[in-house]
């Protein structure tokens, strides 16, 4: 029996709060939504509900079952993230704090005075490595032991890129972003496909309005 992710369970718990709050006919007005859009999100959560099936069940789960919910879950990041991003920049709506907590926003992310684009950026490195699954830290390069954010960061954002093992590093326009954090520590998933091929990893800091600052450092490690 496989090791149940943590992020892979938070995630279950977030789609199945924020996508049924998200696609009801009134919601879906009010936060500006198109009928694809709805549809899109509708689709993937019975998607994502029926690979999350398989990935719990004690019986049928395997390598099969983490490589299709992974799958999933990266896929989901940029859809959900899109919607999140759109009710993010639009300062009209108001959100009650029940709202906030099924959309997964702060209070200062719908601000109107937000502080401006972060000059620093983190620095990263992998903390905790089991099959398939990493667990990294992102250090503030100014105050690293304390592990914090400057001022004015609302989250972390990363780009990642995967090379075989004696490939040459790729190119910014190789990374490709994915789910933005505000913990300084934070898990990836990969799949069996990947092990042993070679992961990089770019952070940076994103303010309230979902502004991004510098890129940090490439981080690399293998994937076992």
């Amino acid at each position: 029996m496989i090791t149940l992710s943590f992020k892979i369970m938070r995630y279950n718990y977030f789609v199945n709060a924020f996508i049924p709050f998200v696609t009801t006919t009134a919601n879906a007005a009010r936060f500006g939504l198109t009928s694809v859009q709805v549809s899109a999100l509708t689709g993937f959560l019975t998607d994502w509900n029926t690979k999350m099936a398989a990935y719990v069940n004690p019986v049928t789960n395997g390598h099969l079952t983490v490589d299709a919910i992974n799958a999933a879950y990266q896929n989901g990041f940029t859809l959900t993230q899109s919607i999140r991003g759109i009710i993010k920049r639009n300062t009209t709506i108001t959100l009650t704090s029940e709202e906030r907590l099924v959309l997964g926003l702060k209070r200062g992310d719908t601000s109107h005075t937000p502080a401006g684009i972060p000059k620093s950026a983190p620095a990263i490195t992998c903390i905790l490595q089991s099959s398939m699954n990493m667990t990294f830290v992102a250090l503030f390069p100014e105050g690293p032991f304390k592990r914090a954010k400057p001022p004015g960061v609302a989250a972390m954002g990363f780009k990642t890129a995967i090379t075989d093992a004696d490939a040459p590093a790729p190119r910014l326009s190789d990374y490709v972003r994915q789910e933005d954090e505000t913990s300084t520590v934070f898990e990836m998933l990969f799949t069996a496909a990947q092990v042993g091929k070679t992961l990089y990893i770019i952070g940076f800091y994103i303010n309230a309005r979902n502004e991004a600052g510098a890129d940090g450092l490439p981080y690399s490690v293998t994937i076992i």
